[in-house]
This record gives C-alpha cells, structure tokens and sequence, in this order.
C-alpha cells in the first residue's frame, strides 16, 4: 500500500472520484493503515511525554537547589523578598520594661584617667562651677594605641670561659628567634589573622604596615609561617594519635589546590581533638591513613564509597545528606518521588526525636535502643512494597542506598553518643572552604600541610574553649611540648 500511496491520494483527489467506485475493500485497507499510523503515534507520543516530564524533573532539581534539599551551603540560596502580606508586630521589640539591661558598663582595669574640664557656659559665656552633690559620669572608651607593637633590642656581648676556652652568646628569652625579627605574639596575632580571619599574604601585610606601623617583607612572612609550620607539628602528631584510637569519629573531606592540582582535605573530629591532613586523592586508602588500618571506634560520615573499606565498630551514616535529598523529592513532578518521600521522612524524624527525648531525660537507654527496632521495621515495609510500577529513578536511588547501608543509619540509637549526622566535620571543613576561596590553594607542599596543621589547631582550640593567639603563642615560644590533652581520658570515649 505504501509505493501505491501517492497514485491513491491523487485518485482521491481527482474531481471525478467516485467512492462508491473504490470498493469495500478498498476503504478497509485505507482504514487498517490509518489505525497502525495512529497506533505508532500514540506510542511515539507516550514516549515523548515521558522524556518531556524526565527533562522537566531534571530542569526542577538544577532550579530549584538550596540549602534545604541539596548539599549548597545557606550563602548560595537566592534572597527571598519579604511577604508583604505579613502584617506588621503588634507586640513591641526589645526587652521587657524593667528588664535588666546588659550594656557593658566598663571594662575592669583602666589604663589612663582623664578628667575633660569645661570653664566657660556653652550659652552666654559666664565661668562654670561644679555641682557638688551630683555624681560624676563616667566613660570608659577603648581606643587603639598611636603604637601597638614595640621594638626590643637585645644587646648580647660575647663571653668567654677561662677554664675550658669556651666562647658564645647568651640565649634569646622565650618567644625570640636568632634569625627573625619578630616576636612569638606578633606572629600569633598574624598567624591567626591568615587562617582564623582567612587574610590573604598581602592583607596580612599591609595590616602589620599600617596598623603596627612595622615593615613585614614577604619572605619575612613565610618565615614566619615555617615557625607556625614547625610549632604545630609536635602538637599535630599527638593528636593523630589521639584521633586513632577508639571512640566516636566525624570524618568528611573536601578539595582543595595544591600548585594547580587537585588535591583533598580530609578531617576526622572527636569530642576535643580535630584532624586535617592533605592528600592527591579522595580513595578509601587515605581514610586508613587517617583512622588507621584496625580502627575500632564508631565511624560517622556520609555515603562516599570511600569510608565503606574501613575496619569500624560499627557505622553511622549522615542523615542530615539523606534528609535534604528526600525534601528535594516533595516537589517532585512524579507523584512516586513525593509518595516515597513522605513516607521514609517521619521514620526518620521519629528516629531522631528519641534520640533528643534520650538526652533530654525523657526515655531509657533500653526503650531508645528498642524503638530503632521499630523505626528499621517501618523503613523495611517501605522499601519492600513499591508501587506497582516501582519507585521512579530518584526515589529507588535512595531506596537503594538506604538497602545497601542497611546496618548503619540507627547506629546512634544503639550509641546515644553518636550523633545522627557528620555536621562536626562539616563544621570543621568550613573555614578551609572559606581559606580555599580566598587563596586559591597552596603553591608548595609544605604550604599545603601549614593548612592542614593549622586549621587543625585552630578547630581543636575551638573544641576545647582556649584562646588560639595565646596557645599558639605558647607553641612558638616552647617550639616542641604541646598543649594539654584533652581533659576526658580515653576511656571514657571508647565505647
């Protein structure tokens, strides 16, 4: 019928065409092509919905990413406009009347006392007298100094022993190098100022030039970050060490530059102790590296199939990652994705409010161990009744993860002290994030692991309260002892 196609349809067309001439025959051949032509249309259409809704529903994840249901940081979201349809406060801002104010009245110790005098009215001139029984305000204004930093010279004549013919100088006091100019809390203040307030090189030095009114050179400043550099070491190895042995370990890691490649920052974290080191590759053997190969603490982390080789106690498996994933798939074009949503998110939520009532007082330790029986029963129904179409792409992903790491979700229900996310170690990525953007990376190897010590002594001095211009002080003028391990013994994280 197709190669006599056109000679029919110019028939048809002819102004003589008689139908009734055609046949029976004719016609029902004319009609069984026309149902096979809108057989294979209605198809190709079908097939053609179904990619414009994928297209659609990979244009709405791309669209509509944030914070809530993606891995962007809250600094990425677009800025939401105010409702105007929000009525105004009816109640007042600000504290109760009465209240007690917290207006900083003073700051303990006052250096110099001033006395501003005034002998003439402001009005018609006539000479002022004091008014005896009124009090007399007091100000107390913190002000930066004309010269911060002062200049030491030590002068150092040569000795010489008259028994043994020894000749030498005496020692510099704490906090001074024979082969630098500037003190151990100058360079704290710098060194915090390049990694805690994240200055670049430059800002640093123009800081020090004219704040402090003292020229620093750029090879003075890299000086003075190989003090940092050796300082810290000590410190750092200590607790390597200390992060290695069993408790309860947050772990994640992010990229970062090293002279123009790619490289990786990985961070363990405990309770008072973080760890960062820097390494060419994101595989499961640099996680040994830094757990080590027989670690029997609890490993916290999200699903990279990197942390799976490591030998743990057991595991717990971020649910905050899994949690915005799910809350991407309620606004989901597939009514599948938003069904499976709605059914895995309150497991999860009731997983994590018995872990809050736990600390708060409210359940025992058995009936919070018991309810992840519960919760894993009630994911278990979820996953082993789909749709009878099945779960779509996105939702059986996640169907799938939750299948494959089915031991390590509920972990924290059976170990209250781990938490049901790695947010720690996130936590602890951050600043280096920040670091990264603002520098670019690390031109030398030995620059990169200044950033890997560094953003570890300042995230362990966060973690355990001290101030880092003052323990790295410290560090620099003892250059080898470290501070203090952490107050909890190690017994007492094992678990």
């Amino acid at each position: 019928m197709e190669e006599n196609e056109p000679d029919i349809l110019s028939q048809i067309d002819a102004p003589d065409f008689d139908p009734d001439q055609m046949g029976a025959r004719f016609w029902y051949e004319q009609y069984l092509q026309q149902r096979e032509e809108n057989r294979q249309l209605r198809t190709q259409l079908s097939q053609l919905q179904g990619e414009v809704e994928q297209l659609k529903e990979a244009l709405r994840k791309l669209t509509n990413r944030n914070s809530e249901n993606s891995s962007k940081p809250p600094s990425a979201d677009a800025h939401k406009k105010k409702n105007k349809d929000v009525k105004s406060r009816k109640k007042k801002q600000g504290p109760k009347y009465g209240h007690e104010g917290k207006t900083r009245n003073g700051f303990g110790c006052v250096d110099h006392t001033i006395e501003v005098e005034l002998e003439r009215c402001p009005q018609c001139g006539s000479k002022l007298s004091t008014v005896a029984d009124a009090p007399v305000r007091k100000n107390q204004i913190a002000e930066l100094v004309k010269q911060p930093v002062e200049i030491w010279e030590y002068q150092r004549p040569k000795y010489q022993c008259p028994v043994c013919g020894w000749q030498g100088y005496a020692d510099f006091p704490l906090g001074c190098r024979e082969d630098f100019s500037y003190g151990a809390l100058l360079s704290s203040l710098v060194g915090w100022l390049g990694y805690g307030g994240h200055l670049s090189w430059a800002k640093q030095r123009y800081l020090v030039e004219t704040i402090f009114d003292i020229p620093l050179s750029q090879g003075s400043l890299s000086k003075m970050h190989q003090w940092f550099c050796e300082s810290l070491y000590p410190s750092y190895e200590q607790w390597w060490q200390y992060i290695q042995e069993p408790g309860v370990r947050c772990v994640d890691e992010t990229s970062y530059r090293l002279d123009g490649l790619n490289y990786w920052v990985w961070i363990a974290t405990s309770d008072e102790v973080c760890v960062m080191f820097l390494a060419p590759s994101r595989s499961s053997k640099e996680v040994k590296s830094l757990l080590g190969e027989d670690f029997e603490g609890i490993l916290s982390s999200d699903c990279w199939s990197a942390y799976s080789p490591q030998n743990a106690k057991a595991k717990q498996k971020c649910l905050a990652h899994i949690g915005r994933e799910l809350e991407a798939l309620t606004t989901s074009n597939f009514a599948a994705n938003r069904l499976f949503a709605e059914r895995i998110m309150p497991i999860l939520q009731s997983a994590r409010q018995a872990h809050q009532d736990y600390h708060a007082g409210k359940v025992q330790l058995s009936q919070l161990q018991n309810h992840r029986l519960i919760v894993e029963a009630e994911l278990a129904d979820v996953l082993d009744n789909p749709p009878k179409q099945g779960w779509p792409a996105d939702a059986q992903t996640l169907a799938n993860r939750f299948t494959r790491h089915w031991s390590e979700w509920f972990t924290f229900l059976t170990y209250p002290e781990v938490k049901p996310d790695n947010n720690d170690a996130e936590r602890g990525l951050r600043p280096v994030v920040i670091h990264r953007k603002v520098s670019g990376g690390a031109r030398s190897h030995w620059g990169g692991q200044l950033v890997a010590m560094m953003f570890s002594f300042l995230e362990t001095m966060r973690l355990q309260g001290k101030n880092a211009v003052e323990e790295l002080f410290k560090l620099l003028t003892t250059m080898g002892p470290s501070p203090p391990t952490p107050q909890q013994s190690c017994s007492t994280s094992k678990v």
